[in-house]
């Protein structure tokens, strides 16, 4: 509102006035008013400053050619106009502290100053200088104030989407580059969208973001020959005004019901929870856990190295990524490349001294449970490992936009497969057999899982101390793999194991030459998100050794192992050699904290986004608590080595 001098300016001048000559009048009649109302000022108030006089250009309507802005209302704006250069182009509508005025670029356009005149006499001033980026050139992710121009053919006509929505035939038409703008206070809809049911327990239960998520602009283009689309659909990624991140960037774009809707959604409760909510094991029902081919949905992907320079952009295929953790507010995906959708590997160098740069299959974490908590145990433990000859997932922390909406902190991971593990060791990828749990299949063909259950037959009926019934398994397992396996479970604490999150894997028909294509079995290290789940004092070893809540398929191999004396020998031997190397505290610490000191930027914000961790104080709690645990297990391990295995 303008007050009484506003007021009564429309009362005077309703028709027929307008311009500089209206604004005289006008600054005339409010002076009048200004007189005949001006209070008292005390002496305590001279000299007081008053509000800052506020004047912005912050938002673009590219579809009906708007532009729009904001001005202080106790400035007493009664005029705003638009120049480009130094060419007036109009007057703009004035509406509660608002102003709107019809533009389109030109070719030309390169800076846009707006002034506002007050009742006071006064101007204010803000101009707004233009970048020019191309769609067609790999621009980075962060960019100023720009004008975007859109590829254009003959006969062909380019429509675009800024929603994340797919273009269709009757989609804006791009005739004039697009303005892109800061998207600050603009809304996030997608963020306001709960992602488990209000059932859920309240320790898990999805919550609003605590502040409006920082927000990019994500453009869909597709090109048509009348309504029949020309080529792939193509997305771009930018941060206008945005500071960059410590971290890359993943932008994953898609239509938003791939994700949210009630039918067909995979982000969401949905159909699937509707008929039975309460599912088992305390974790309820939704369309987030489905998989199969029937769950995944197209998405477009793009990774931004964290200074912005792009990487790549291709379409791809996404499913929900993880059992129990699905259920949680924040969820894992699952990226395929195929030729369905575009290329059909992802290429690039994701992960800083990895051998490979061809990947089939990505996986985007969110720690799992963990990412509650530490939301990083996983990545650093794993890391720990490098140095021996386990199958290890590769792990890049990274920040995840959806659809142009913040999303969070995430992992970029390797995922197990036949395609990674052909790849690794140079192997026919179609002779990979994967079992899991007891000794169910993976991947590979139906009968790939009966040499594993007649191992463990073999092992139910003979006694390894003899050393030919040793030589027996050993020929079938790769027994130093097996144990740097198990001693790092072991020293993990890792409660979620071995009854859950165990798989192994052979090359079918291997070869005579020692290495992973030798048919033997070999186990894959993953989810340790219930890593030290009791602490530094955990007897993960009398647990594995004795515990007779363990079902049998989980222990018989390691149990019937260690009655050989030489297996138990060279077990305690390599044990004490990663106590005293891998997994020494002053080694432990330094990763732990090279990757908290990675994250703490970005915490606040993924906080304010999930809000889980339940804050910043509570996350560094945590990782004290982690810190506290792995300075200490390297001595609870001596002595339970002791205790249990009677070890010097």
């Amino acid at each position: 509102m303008l007050g009484r001098g506003s007021m009564l300016v429309s009362s005077l001048f309703p028709l027929g006035v307008s311009g500089r000559r209206a604004g005289v009048l006008a600054l005339l009649v409010w002076a009048l008013v200004a007189c005949r109302r001006a209070p008292e000022v005390s002496s305590d108030e001279v000299g007081e400053e008053s509000s800052p006089a506020v004047l912005t250009i912050d938002a673009m309507d590219n579809e009906q050619h708007v532009l729009r802005g904001g001005f202080s209302v106790e400035a007493g704006v009664f005029r705003v106009e638009l120049y480009e250069g130094s060419v007036l182009l109009g007057e703009a509508l004035l509406e509660e502290g608002r102003w709107s005025i019809p533009w389109q670029p030109g070719v030309g356009s390169e800076f846009l100053e707006v002034v506002a005149y007050a009742m006071a006499g006064t101007e204010i001033r803000t101009r707004l200088d233009f970048q020019r980026l191309s769609f067609t050139e790999p621009e980075g992710l962060y960019a100023a104030e720009a004008l975007l121009a859109l590829p254009t053919e003959p006969d062909i006509t380019t429509r675009y989407t800024l929603d994340g929505t797919a273009p269709g035939p009757s989609s804006p038409v791009y005739t004039t580059p697009l303005v892109l703008l800061n998207k600050r206070g603009q809304p996030a809809p997608l963020s306001l969208i709960p992602t488990n049911p209000d059932t859920s327990p309240e320790t898990w239960r999805w919550k609003p973001p605590a502040t409006p998520p920082v927000l990019a602009t994500v453009v869909r283009l597709q090109r048509f020959s009348g309504e029949t689309p020309v080529g792939p659909a193509e997305a771009r990624t930018y941060l206008i005004g945005q500071g960059a991140t410590s971290l890359p960037v993943l932008s994953l774009v898609t239509d938003a019901e791939h994700f949210f809707g009630h039918d067909q959604g995979i982000y969401v409760p949905g159909r699937m929870h509707d008929p039975s909510p309460e599912g088992t094991a305390g974790w309820g029902t939704g369309n987030y856990m489905q998989d199969g081919k029937e769950w995944e949905r197209p998405v477009h992907v793009e990774w931004f190295e964290e200074t912005g320079a792009p990487v790549f952009a291709q379409n791809a295929g996404v499913r929900i990524h993880g059992s129990g953790s699905a259920a949680l507010p924040q969820k894992s995906l699952r990226l395929y490349a195929k030729e369905d959708y575009g290329p059909e590997s992802f290429q690039a160098d994701f992960f800083p001294g990895h051998p490979l740069r061809d990947f089939k299959r990505l996986l985007v974490r969110t720690s799992g449970q963990d990412q509650q908590n530490s939301k990083l145990k996983d990545c650093v433990l794993q890391g720990l490992l490098r140095e021996t000859r386990l199958a290890l997932q590769a792990c890049r922390p990274t920040v995840v936009f959806l659809n142009g909406e913040y999303w969070g902190l995430h992992e970029v991971r390797e995922r197990y497969d036949e395609y990674s593990l052909a790849s690794h060791h140079g192997l026919n990828r179609k002779k990979v057999v994967i079992l899991e749990g007891d000794g169910l299949l993976d991947t590979g063909e139906a009968e790939d899982a009966i040499p594993y259950a007649e191992l463990l037959a073999y092992v139910r009926e003979h006694d390894l101390s003899v050393p030919e019934h040793f030589a027996h398994v050993e020929a079938r397992i790769d027994v130093e793999d097996f144990i740097d396996y198990h001693v790092a479970q072991l020293y993990f604490g890792n409660e979620d194991w071995p009854e859950n999150n165990i798989k192994f894997w052979r090359h079918r028909g291997g070869s005579a030459t020692p290495g992973a294509g030798d048919g033997r079995w070999r186990w894959l290290m993953y989810d340790l998100d219930a890593a030290f789940a009791r602490g530094a004092e955990a007897n993960s070893l009398g647990r594995l050794l004795r515990d007779e809540r363990m079902a049998e398929p989980f222990v018989v191999l390691f149990r019937g192992l260690m009655t050989s004396p030489g297996f138990r020998e060279r077990f305690v031997a390599r044990f004490h050699w990663h106590l005293d190397n891998t997994f020494a505290p002053e080694r432990v610490l330094a990763r732990l904290d090279a990757t908290v000191e990675l994250l703490a930027p970005e915490m606040p914000q993924h906080i304010a986004r999930w809000r889980y961790p339940e804050s910043e104080a509570s996350w560094r709690d945590e990782v004290q608590r982690l810190r506290d645990t792995l300075a200490r297990r390297p001595e609870v391990m001596r002595r339970l080595l002791q205790e249990e295995l009677g070890s010097p």
